[in-house]
């Protein structure tokens, strides 16, 4: 359990470059650290408020909701705090593709000014693009070193990230980093632009997967920030030995780890695995503190755990996240349906900290409503029978992916960097048999040469069915 003079106090082992503390923007990031021990009454009217203002302007300045406040019946100022909220539908992502335009504001505030485009993940169909500010851009940096304390990374130390090209710095303009090359920088990546830190070293995630052990183990950083699938690649890469000794903690972004992926990694990774989450089309929107629950950035964002109906869900329940911005002017998104399963959780988190929270991330809701009875937990069973497998029968495993077709059997598909010896198939077969049952479905061991990953967007599955909509690779992309 932490405090606000426990936070007070970390936060003070951050210095301030000379040369951005006297900003005012500096501010925020004190603000930010009382706002975590609010009183539920004071964090309610913050939010109020700001959910007050974006609400008002978007029913003035958006002609998508100056329509739909028509449509409903509804006065803006009748949308006074999140209870009132489940009055507005959800906002699809097929809606805010299809309403680009006119989701974007017809006028500014004051001082207000566009600074880019972000992309949604592709990963349930095309790309969604919303169109952001300064200030909503700027929320990624203040909320990153918010997380960065939550965390308790030591800003001296050196920090590592090994994602997609198009998520690295640039080496040169226009340019994304080539096979094999390390980018260096003086300062972490973000809070570096306001705070003295060790250095931020970065990698790509298309090179092979010995590489990136082989350059993790020469750069040894202490902390190592990466998407929950490529960290699982690392482990197997490293054939059954710790990647890289000198870790000290590990951020899994990107996708939803069970508590289950999530111990498996640390174990095998030999340090702590730390988890947030976001939307590109958002930001960042919470953080998983050391109790369990995702504490919502409420400075930034609104989240609802709701129903099929768009009302909430009950606490211990499993519902659709959905969010609402609270800082992007240009382009505000009202109730936007992240298609993410979480669930609900009540009462105040043992972390002491007072924002509001949610349990688990169990995955894309699209994906998993569309599967048979059973399926989630024989994938489990698969993943565990590999997590649990004796290093010398998994040594030459690089990458897997199991694969259910419309028939309800199951192939797991092997990538291996050498002979899978026979005891690897038994070990998989009897624990399949063990959970499955004698009427179960059949599942097929097939090795493959390559499973590629989708890198336009770095995405991959380690589970893919016939029964969902889970998204192909693009054709003409390279493994």
């Amino acid at each position: 359990m932490t405090s606000l003079a426990e936070e007070r106090a970390e936060q003070a082992r951050w210095k301030p470059r000379a040369d951005r503390a006297a900003l005012p923007e500096f501010a925020v990031f004190g603000e930010l650290v009382e706002n975590e021990f609010l009183s539920p009454e004071a964090g309610a009217r913050a939010e109020a408020s700001a959910l007050g203002a974006i609400i008002a302007f978007a029913a003035g300045q958006v002609p998508y909701y100056r329509r739909l406040f028509e449509r409903v019946g509804l006065d803006a100022r009748e949308i006074r705090d999140r209870r009132d909220l489940p009055r507005l539908p959800v906002l699809t992502r097929e809606a805010l593709r299809g309403n680009a335009r006119a989701l974007l504001a017809s006028a500014l505030p004051a001082g207000t000014v566009v600074a880019g485009v972000a992309s949604s993940s592709g990963s349930t169909g095309p790309p969604a693009e919303v169109v952001h500010t300064a200030a909503s851009n700027a929320m990624f940096t203040f909320l990153n070193q918010r997380q960065s304390r939550w965390f308790r990374r030591d800003p001296a130390l050196k920090l590592a990230a090994i994602r997609n090209p198009a998520s690295l710095p640039r080496p040169r303009p226009g340019e994304f980093p080539g096979n094999g090359e390390t980018l260096r920088a003086p300062r972490w990546r973000y809070v570096g632009a306001y705070f003295e830190t060790g250095p931020g070293v970065y990698y790509s995630v298309l090179d092979p997967v010995e590489a990136q052990v082989e350059w993790l183990r020469r750069e040894r950083p202490d902390y190592l920030i990466s998407r929950s699938h490529s960290l699982e690649h690392i482990v197997m890469g490293a054939g059954g030995e710790r990647p890289c000794p000198s870790l000290k903690a590990v951020t899994a972004i990107s996708e939803a780890l069970t508590p289950a992926a999530r111990e498996h990694l640390a174990a095998a990774l030999g340090a702590p695995v730390q988890l947030a989450y976001g939307l590109n089309e958002i930001g960042l929107v919470a953080a998983c503190c050391e109790a369990g629950r995702y504490h919502v950035h409420r400075e930034h964002c609104i989240v609802e755990i709701v129903d099929e109906a768009g009302s909430p869900v009950a606490p211990g329940s499993a519902g659709r996240l959905v969010v609402t911005g609270l800082t992007n002017y240009a382009m505000p998104l009202i109730r936007y349906d992240s298609d993410d399963l979480v669930t609900a959780v009540d009462g105040p988190c043992a972390c002491g900290r007072t924002l509001p929270s949610f349990g688990e991330v169990h995955g894309r809701h699209s994906r998993i409503m569309a599967l048979p009875p059973g399926t989630l937990e024989r994938v489990e069973a698969v993943r565990a029978a590999l997590w649990t497998m004796p290093p010398s029968l998994a040594r030459n495993l690089r990458r897997y992916q199991i694969h259910q077709f419309r028939d309800g059997s199951f192939e797991l598909r092997l990538a291996a960097a050498g002979v899978l010896p026979p005891a690897f198939g038994l070990h998989i077969e009897r624990l399949w048999r063990a959970g499955a049952g004698a009427g179960g479905p059949r599942l097929a061991l097939a090795e493959v040469g390559e499973i590629p990953i989708y890198t336009a967007r770095d995405k991959f599955d380690d589970f893919v069915s016939e029964f969902a909509e889970w998204p192909r690779r693009p054709a003409g992309t390279e493994s």
